[in-house]
Order: structure tokens, then C-alpha cells, then sequence
């Protein structure tokens, strides 16, 4: 499943912010005629101020519009400055640390996302104190990364916090308060808890959808958590009519090539294949695949994951031989971003083993399967979901024969895999 979480915005999108489109090409004129190491030292401080100023705004409207490589030496220079001229302990400072944090989990790299949200809420907890919204919104960013680093377990009592805080700031009916219980959501979700999860996303999507109206982007955000969580607790039907209105709001809000719409596809995508619909899933899969790779590249996390996806679809259509090749690129792209003993590769190196063993090698995938298991067993402990079915195919590929009803049981064994964004 792709990632649905919605990351608390520290600063959020400019005001008005599609005049930028507009005014943009003006405002890194002007912040690019104006030397960094000039405006630290001039006199007026306010020379630099504005120009951290404009730089984080035109990142930030480069990010909504998922131009993330354009908007991360953006963040870069805002953060260089406002350190050069507050020093490295100022909450202006601790903002541009989570925005570019916030950049560096979308362009893939969560371990280099980390030390910054780290220091974000260092810097926030000194300057205003374990209860500020502020704080929230840096224990939400570090939860999120951790999360991204197959550490959900360390995720939960960051994003509980979060939760408490915005609540008793803002009552119970605020948008922070819908982000940071999404955030959980997603962390629940991710501990192997969807009815934990559920009623948490549930609130999310009213609160949402009261705040802003049926067809905001945030709506659609929570629409797919919810609908991710519902398919988790084996309701495919249930989640289908979520991801529907989520694909529509995101393609109406952010045209038909953006990241997010890439999202939308690739999780109704698989809930097709659930429902028995592996013809109509494909084309989805396949337009998901397209966007994520003109977008990111070809070795990004999200890449990955809708190589994943449409091999999945592949496979129910019986196409094993082109499942393959999706399942062995997308199980290398993730080892590389994330190393070898995340979760995410367990699921990976199950999905390639099950393709294996369909394809008459058992041999091959038995050592998949088992590291599967030793990932995840380290990871989750005995009782995770994605633990029990990386042993049901560990355990069916052990005692396989070459007898068809084997391959019965293990494609059943392996329904906890499927796609995993």
C-alpha cells in the first residue's frame, strides 16, 4: 500500500499560493541576486530574514506542487541562513529543519530526515516547553520518519503525544488535531492494529471534511488512510469507495500527474485485484508505475512500491514470468534506500518468493521466505500480521511438493503481502 499519511505542516503552503506560479520566477530572482554570505553580514537584518523568508515559501510551493529535488536546496540556503543569523537554537531555525525534513522523506531518504526532525524538536521542546502546538507538529515529523524507518513501535509514543497536545490546544474539532490523528492512524496501521487504527482515521475524516468541505485535498489524504485501514481489516468493498473519491479529489486538485494521484491508483489498483478484478486493476497500476518514475526516478522508495503493486496485479493475472522481473527490481530499490532488515524488504523478499516457488523454484525462494521471517519476527516480534504470513510461506515452502494443491496454499499464505507503498 502506498504511504497515505499526511506529515503536520510546520509553515504550510503560501497564502494565495497559486499566484506563486506566477510570481515565482521573480522571487528566486530576487533571492538569487542577493549573496547569502552578504545578506548574514549586512547591517539591516531584515535583508536576510526576507530572504530566508522567500526561499521557504518558493520551497514550499515547490513541494506542493512534488517539484521536491527544486525545493530542497531552497530549504537548504532558508536553513543556512536563519542559522547564520539566529544561531542554531532559534524556533525559526527548528521550522526550516522540519520543512526540509519534511522534503527529504519525500525524495526517499528518511535516514537523512531523521537528525534533522530530531533537532526540530529538540529546539522546539527548549524555546517553548513540552506543550506547545509546535511541539506536536515536531513529535508528528519525527513519528512519521521513524515510521519510514520500519520503527513504529518507537513511532507511537511520539505521535500519542502529539494527539494529546493538539487536542488540549486546539479542542477536539481542529485540522491539527485530524493530522496528528491520521499520523497514529498510520503508525497503528503500520503495528499490525487497524481497529486501533480505524476509529482514529474515522474522526480524522469528519473532522476534515467539517473544517474544510467534501473535495479539499486533506479530505482525500484522509479518505485513503481510512480506506487503507478498512482494506487492512479484510473490507476491500468498503475501502473501494473511499480510494475512488480520494483518486478523484487528488486528480481535480492536482491534475492527472502528480505523486499523490500515483497514490490514489495504485492502492484502488489493488483493491480491485482483492475484489476479483485483476484486468481492471492493471491499467491503474500501470499509469501509478509511469507517474512515480517521471516524478522520482527510478530508484525512489515509491517507485518500488508501484513496481510492486503492479506485479501483484501481474501475478493474479496469472503473468509470472512479468511479475518476476517488477518483484526482484522493486525488492533491490528498497534494500537500497532502507538496508536490509527493514520491514518493508521482509514483505518484498515474500512477494518474490512466492513468484519463485509458483515458478517450479522452491529452492530460491525458501531462503526469501526465511529471512522474510527473521526481518519481521525482529522487527514486530511473534504476533505482527506480515510476521504470520512471511511463516505460513516459510513453512508451506518447506514442506512443498511439486502436487498443485501445494501452490493453492501458498498463494493463499501470502495475502498478508500484498502491496505494501
Amino acid at each position: 500500500m502506498l504511504r497515505e499519511d499526511a506529515p503536520g505542516p510546520i509553515m504550510g503552503a503560501p497564502e494565495g499560493w497559486p499566484r506563486w506560479a506566477v510570481l515565482l520566477p521573480h522571487v528566486l530572482t530576487a533571492a538569487t541576486a542577493v549573496d547569502d554570505a552578504t545578506a548574514v553580514t549586512a547591517p539591516d537584518r531584515s535583508v536576510a530574514m526576507n530572504c530566508s523568508w522567500l526561499l521557504d515559501r518558493a520551497a514550499t510551493f515547490l513541494q506542493v506542487r512534488a517539484r521536491f529535488t527544486d525545493a530542497r536546496p531552497l530549504f537548504e540556503r532558508a536553513l543556512a541562513i536563519s542559522e547564520a543569523v539566529h544561531g542554531p537554537d532559534h524556533p525559526e531555525v527548528a521550522a526550516y529543519l522540519s520543512n526540509l525534513a519534511v522534503v527529504l522523506r519525500a525524495l526517499g531518504d528518511p535516514v537523512g530526515a531523521r537528525p534533522l526532525a530530531e533537532r526540530a524538536l529538540t529546539i522546539s521542546e527548549a524555546v517553548h516547553g513540552p506543550d506547545h502546538p509546535d511541539v506536536a507538529i515536531s513529535l508528528s515529523n519525527l513519528a512519521l520518519v521513524l515510521r519510514d524507518l520500519g520503527d513504529p513501535a518507537g513511532a507511537r509514543p511520539l505521535a500519542e503525544r502529539a494527539v494529546a497536545i493538539t487536542e488540549a490546544v486546539h479542542g477536539p474539532d481542529h485540522p491539527d488535531v485530524a493530522i496528528s490523528l491520521n499520523n497514529l492512524a498510520v503508525v497503528l496501521r503500520a503495528l499490525g492494529d487497524p481497529a486501533g487504527a480505524r476509529p482514529l482515521a474515522e474522526r480524522a475524516v469528519a473532522i476534515t471534511e467539517a473544517v474544510h468541505g467534501p473535495d479539499h485535498p486533506d479530505v482525500a489524504i484522509r479518505l485513503g488512510n481510512l480506506a487503507l485501514v478498512l482494506w487492512a481489516l479484510g473490507d476491500p468493498a468498503g475501502a473501494r469507495p473511499l480510494f475512488e473519491r480520494a483518486l478523484a479529489i487528488s486528480e481535480a486538485v492536482h491534475g492527472p500527474d502528480h505523486p499523490t494521484v500515483a497514490i490514489r491508483l495504485s492502492n484502488l489498483a489493488q483493491v480491485l485485484r482483492d475484489l476479483g478484478d485483476p484486468a481492471g486493476a492493471r491499467p491503474l497500476a500501470e499509469r501509478a508505475l509511469a507517474i512515480s518514475e517521471a516524478v522520482h526516478g527510478p530508484d525512489h522508495p515509491h517507485v518500488a512500491a508501484s513496481l510492486s503493486n503492479l506485479a501483484l496485479v501481474l501475478r493474479a493475472l496469472g503473468d509470472l514470468a512479468g511479475a518476476r522481473p517488477l518483484f526482484e527490481r522493486a525488492l533491490a530499490i528498497t534494500e537500497a534506500v532502507y538496508g536490509p532488515d527493514h520491514p518493508t524488504v521482509a514483505i518484498r523478499l515474500g512477494n518474490l518468493a512466492v513468484v519463485l516457488r509458483a515458478l517450479g523454484d522452491p529452492a530460491g525462494a525458501r531462503p526469501l521466505a526465511e529471512r522474510a521471517v527473521a526481518i519481521t519476527e525482529a522487527v514486530h516480534g511473534p504476533d505482527h500480521p506480515t510476521r504470520l504470513g512471511a511463516r505460513r510461506i516459510r513453512d508451506t515452502l518447506a514442506r512443498a511438493s511439486d502436487k498443485p494443491e501445494n501452490s493453492r496454499t501458498t498463494r493463499r499464505g501470502t495475502q498478508r503481502f500484498r502491496g505494501e507503498h
